[in-house]
């Protein structure tokens, strides 16, 4: 609601101010008024006692007047002998000498007896109270107008004597003036219409009133046509019945008047006194604020990375927080350069980070020319290995230095713990190669660490600037992949190559769907058979994975495989396999060909011990009939595991064939330890046997370094007949590769064990005359 603290503080304040002159003026309205109700009551009261005091002195006066002339013997006299002018004549004479307004004569008869004459008009209510004795003196309203009155019953004649004094409404209103309050005292009388008197006219409000008082007079507040009033209704005693009322009322507004100049001087004083309240919490909040404003725009400030201090006047609380909050802001730029400095640089050397090249090549002008070179140390490991942390740091942190003595400007930083990276400009690849190679020249020359010089190595992979729309962080991907096929191609210098490296993202959505090609029948098993120069038949087949994508065609085992091994879905893809051989094998058995099927096992699932038991499981059914393939290299990288689960596989009579031996690092010492009863020679020396004396010498000396060990020798990727008959006459056991058959589906095997003409081919071929000119005819042999 308020966006600025000093116009809350001061509105807070004045409304605070607000209402206490609220309940000031709400007290002192209440109790004004209270006190006005109660004096007011009181004035009432003693008015009321007043003219009861006075009324009943007149009564007394009246009473004594009329008991004094009945008692008389002249109007006694009168009265017995009806002499109407002697007691007209009494009667005038009483009148006047008692001062007295009404003076009459009521006869035993009811004749009324007045100076005026005879009459025979009695009131009901007077005629009653006579008749009865009660004449308590009263009012008595005698022909239209109301009297005080008194009876006095006439001796020896048993009349009576009226004595009346008319009732005087000036004289009554003169009854206010004892008052301190002002107020209206008035005489009321019940008529037809209710009741009335002087200046008072019949409502139902007033009757109301004054029938409740009747009963229990008191003063109660009375609703008027001017406003609120206080009122009494005291009963007046009654000679006739006639009901009259002392009828006293005063206006509280009349009452409260006198405070109107009170209460308006409390207003004025009250708004200049929130007049000043607001003007001086303004300012006084001014006071608190501003250091406050002070201290927000500059904790804003620091919000959007500027620092600045601030500068608070005076010690209260404020300025000490002031202080701490230009403290806190050096802390944190210092805290800030560090964490920058840390963001962008190499903690262990102290070299620009990957972040910091990207940001600075992000920069950099004529990126169309801008190449990226991630130089890499060679054998980084072993190097580390040798001379410790601390000093393969130092060794990473002089590199760099060299490097920026070479290229001076150029933006540099570390992008692994073994690779720089620099980018410079060239005019073309070949100029960028070119550079790269000078730079291979300087940075390996020996680098002094303390007293000893260590001899360096490198490689260079090269990216070419970024294309229209690339980001930096895609170029520093492309160099260091760069570096990875330039190891690769053996190389000191190279770049990216796209089309080698192909598109990871597309490979990568293979994984998602392998396994959906494993459950929908994309993939499918083939078997390669084996020819058996002993037997001069097909006793076995390697079993093998195809995978034909409904979009991408035939896809590569040597593509999605080693993606299977690196993603994990090798373990199922390979109990896959498993299932199917084992299917397979059946059918073939079903078939009349009992052959033993190979399977290959990854090097990742050899110490996976569930995976082992899983293996053996699936296998049991025709566990003598089927063989896994491994690689010496998968038993260098996990020997002990490795070793105990290949003895298990034996145990349970599993065959175990060691696969694409002499590719790798061929140890004798493995060869010793593993229980296998196989070894599969690799294609890369099958291929050039009959041209290459070194390779057929090799090829010899492996078949009779297995036989000594009691393996079978399988020889792979035969294609030739010549090759063929070379392998026979070395006594090898079995040959696999396309001369023999290519990998064919379960049913196409069963054909191919049928073809007689295709085992008289192997057996003349193996013989050392085939008839080449049938091989070369015969569609199954080509």
């Amino acid at each position: 609601m308020f966006r600025r603290l000093r116009a809350k503080l001061t509105v807070l304040y004045a409304g605070l101010f607000c209402l206490a002159l609220m309940l000031i003026g709400a007290s002192a309205s209440f109790v004004i008024t209270r006190n006005a109700k109660t004096l007011t009551a009181a004035e009432l009261n003693q008015v009321s006692g007043s003219f009861t005091r006075d009324w009943s002195i007149r009564l007394a006066h009246l009473r004594g007047v009329a008991a004094h002339y009945a008692n008389n013997h002249d109007l006694p006299r009168a009265a017995h002998d009806r002499d109407d002018p002697a007691i007209r004549a009494g009667l005038s004479g009483l009148r006047e000498s008692a001062s007295a307004d009404l003076a009459f004569v009521i006869t035993r008869e009811g004749l009324i007896i007045s100076e005026s004459g005879a009459r025979s008009s009695v009131s009901p209510g007077l005629q009653m109270a006579l008749a009865n004795g009660e004449v308590t003196p009263g009012i008595m309203s005698f022909g239209g107008t109301l009297y005080q009155a008194a009876a006095a019953p006439i001796s020896e004649n048993g009349g009576w004597l009226i004595v009346g004094e008319r009732v005087d409404n000036e004289r009554v209103a003169a009854f206010s003036e004892l008052s301190e309050v002002p107020m209206r005292v008035a005489i009321l009388a019940r008529g037809t219409g209710g009741w009335s008197g002087q200046d008072f006219n019949t409502s139902d409000v007033l009757d109301a009133f004054i029938d409740r008082s009747w009963r229990t007079p008191q003063v109660e507040p009375l609703r008027t046509g001017e406003g609120p009033a206080q009122a009494l209704a005291t009963p007046l005693p009654s000679l006739d019945g006639t009901q009259a009322v002392l009828f006293e009322c005063a206006s509280l507004a009349d009452m409260l008047s006198p405070y109107a100049t009170l209460l308006g001087s409390l207003i004025v004083i009250g708004l200049a006194g929130l007049v000043f309240l607001v003007a001086s919490s303004w300012f006084m909040a001014r006071g608190i604020t501003e250091p406050m404003s002070t201290l927000e725009y500059a904790s804003r400030k620091l919000r959007e990375g500027v620092y600045e201090a601030v500068t608070v006047k005076g010690r209260d609380e404020f300025a000490r927080l002031a202080e701490s909050f230009n403290a806190m802001v050096t802390a944190l730029r210092e805290r800030e350069r560090r964490i920058t400095h840390l963001a962008f640089h190499d903690g262990e050397t102290r070299l620009p980070n990957r972040a910091a090249l990207e940001r600075r090549i992000s920069s950099a002008e004529q990126p169309e020319r801008l190449y990226l070179a991630a130089i890499g140390v060679d054998r980084f490991d072993h190097v580390r290995g040798a001379i410790g942390f601390a000093l393969t740091a130092d060794l990473m942190r002089k590199l760099g230095a060299r490097l920026a003595r070479l290229l001076p400007h150029a933006p540099l930083g570390r992008l692994a713990s073994d690779v720089l990276g620099v980018a410079f400009i060239a005019t073309s690849e070949a100029d960028a190669l070119k550079r790269a190679r000078a730079l291979v020249a300087n940075l390996e020359q020996p680098v002094s660490l303390g007293e000893h010089n260590v001899d360096v190595h490198v490689t260079i992979g090269l990216a070419p600037p970024a294309q229209k729309g690339e980001t930096h962080a895609s170029v520093l991907e492309r160099a260091s992949i760069a570096l990875d096929q330039t190891r690769k191609r053996r190389q000191k210098a190279g770049v990216y190559d796209g089309a080698a490296y192909g598109d990871p993202s597309r490979n990568l959505s293979l994984m998602g769907e392998l396994r959906r090609a494993l459950e929908t029948g994309a993939i499918e098993l083939v078997h390669q058979p084996k020819y058996n120069f002993r037997t001069g038949v097909i006793d076995s087949a390697e079993s093998l994975v195809r995978w034909v994508h409904p979009a991408r065609g035939p896809i590569s085992p040597e593509l999605f495989v080693p993606m299977a091994e690196e993603t994990g879905h090798i373990r199922a893809l390979t109990e896959w396999v498993l299932e199917r051989a084992v299917a397979e094998q059946k059918i073939l058995s079903d078939a009349g060909w009992p052959l033993t099927l190979a399977v290959n096992i990854s090097a990742r699932l050899l110490g996976d011990g569930d995976f082992i038991e899983r293996a053996a499981e699936i296998a049991g059914p025709v566990r003598h009939k089927l063989c896994f393939e491994i690689t010496e290299t998968a038993v260098i990288d996990n020997p002990v595991s490795a070793l105990v689960n290949l003895e298990l596989f034996a145990a349970s009579g599993l065959r175990i064939a060691i696969d694409d031996y002499g590719s790798g690092l061929s140890s004798l010492s493995y060869l010793k330890q593993l229980p296998a009863q196989e070894l599969k020679i690799d294609k890369m020396f099958i291929q050039n046997i009959t041209s290459s004396q070194r390779d057929a010498l090799l090829v010899r000396s492996t078949i009779d370094l297995a036989h000594g060990l009691g393996m079978y020798v399988t020889a792979e990727g035969v294609e030739t007949p010549a090759a063929f008959s070379l392998l026979a006459g070395m006594n090898c056991d079995l040959a696999q590769g396309y001369l023999i058959s290519r990998p064919v589906p379960v049913d196409e095997l069963i054909t191919l064990l049928s073809d007689e003409r295709r085992l008289r081919f192997y057996k003349q071929t193996a013989a050392g005359a085939p008839n080449l000119a049938e091989a070369r005819n015969d569609p199954k042999t080509a």
